[in-house]
């Protein structure tokens, strides 16, 4: 098992691409702290951890707050040991256009796509650097950081953000054989792809019309790639920017 035995912290790990994730995470030999907004959100992601043979908690944790990310890395270097894999899956996504947007629609994008990033990258490299073992940091970006959507601003900045973020911090975390990569999907089936559709924001059949593979992604899918970049089979991987999109960015016409 690629991952038997490492420690993973996912955030946003309640549902969607979140819960996908740490299941991948498990299937690859993973113990995974599954961290969400109240810690009784993540429970049955985490019970389905341990379905999997694999340890698991279930944390609260308002990723965007520096006090309980690092109470929340604390609890995990407690019950296990250090981490050696994070993935900063936690985001939001609230789609309004530029005329109607309020500074607080601004603010949450940039502290639960970004700053939450920081946050608990910054936690998780303190580990790893005392741990003197190295470890991975993959942050889920967005094709929205690379490509332009109307009625996205917060969203698509916070994504590039977290693009730039990526490079910058593999570039200063590289001497301790930290790895930090970013996985940016395209349109995923997903909860809140559902809630676009439900909402009217977006349509499932243009979406999969302009995707050159027509379908959507799954969160299985983004999961796996996940676990490719944590483990070794990509120990050279760093500061990259891995687009999983079914030829979305790739083509160029409506």
């Amino acid at each position: 098992m690629k991952l038997q035995s490492q420690v993973a912290i996912v955030t946003g790990a309640s549902r969607g691409l979140g819960r996908a994730i740490a299941l991948e995470l498990a299937a690859a030999g993973a113990d995974v702290a599954c961290l969400a907004t109240r810690a009784e959100n993540a429970q049955a992601t985490a019970e389905a951890v341990r379905a999997m043979g694999r340890r698991a908690l279930a944390i609260g944790c308002r990723v965007e707050h520096s006090k309980e990310v690092d109470a929340a890395f604390a609890a995990v270097r407690d019950a296990w040991g250090p981490v050696d894999i994070l993935v900063n899956n936690a985001g939001i996504s609230q789609p309004t256009p530029l005329l109607a947007m309020t500074e607080e629609n601004w603010d949450l994008h940039m502290d639960v796509n970004v700053k939450s990033v920081f946050l608990c990258a910054q936690a998780a490299a303190r580990q790893m650097k005392d741990a003197r073992r190295g470890g991975s940091i993959i942050n889920i970006g967005s094709i929205l950081g690379q490509n332009a959507a109307p009625q996205t601003l917060g969203y698509c900045t916070s994504k590039a953000a977290v693009d730039h973020m990526t490079r910058v911090l593999a570039i200063e975390l590289a001497k301790y054989r930290i790895r930090v990569n970013c996985v940016a999907p395209g349109y995923v089936l997903t909860d809140l792809i559902d809630t676009l559709i439900a909402d009217g924001k977006i349509t499932r059949e243009a979406m999969e019309k302009r995707t050159p593979q027509h379908r959507l992604g799954t969160g299985e899918e983004i999961g796996k790639a996940v676990v490719y970049v944590a483990s070794e089979d990509a120990a050279f991987m760093t500061g990259h920017i891995m687009v999983l999109d079914g030829g979305w960015t790739a083509y160029g016409y409506l």
